[in-house]
């Protein structure tokens, strides 16, 4: 076993453990996690069952083959040639958009920040068709949001609160 063999090996062996510790979190949590009654059989206890219990069987079903010796092959570059350089260009716009998610998901909500956040990670991996990405970031949106909110009963930010008038104004206070 040559020592490029060996680093791959213990590389894999390090990132797989990681995987499966994660797994372990993700069930204990789970375990400790209070549903309210009026979720029903569908919640997001066992969809995060499902997510955890999936995490441990191919972590540990990877470790297993990586002691017993099977490693991964390293790919070739297939879509043009290996670069050494960082792409800081694409790193920011993704950074620009989680921060801006982050920041006017509570104010706009998730069906306005939901397609901002495709399009723009869209474009930083190199996408160059505007108009279809951004109507394939709506729809995944779309498709996300009921997922949640109607298949989990897990409710994303609408946004747009400020329009509506709290209970506690009244018209003569200046609201509606």
């Amino acid at each position: 076993m040559t020592q490029a063999s060996k680093k791959v090996a213990k590389g894999e062996l390090v990132f797989t453990s990681f995987l499966f510790a994660t797994s372990i979190v993700v069930l204990v949590d789970t375990t400790n996690m209070v549903e309210s009654n009026a979720v029903g059989f569908v919640g997001p206890k066992v969809f995060a069952y499902i997510v955890g219990g999936l995490m441990f069987f191919l972590s540990a079903l990877q470790l297993i083959l990586v002691l017993r010796g099977a490693k991964g092959e390293p790919e070739g570059i297939e879509a043009g040639t290996q670069s050494d350089k960082a792409n800081w260009k694409s790193f920011g716009i993704v950074v620009l958009a989680l921060a801006l998610y982050a920041a006017l998901i509570e104010l706009l909500g998730f069906l306005v920040m939901g397609p901002v956040l495709y399009f723009l990670v869209g474009k930083a991996i190199g996408v160059k068709r505007n108009v279809t990405l951004a109507i394939v970031a709506f729809i995944v949106s779309v498709v996300v949001f009921i997922g949640f909110t109607q298949g989990l009963q897990l409710y994303l930010p609408l946004g747009f609160d400020f329009l509506i008038p709290t209970p506690t104004e009244t018209v003569e206070d200046g609201g509606w």
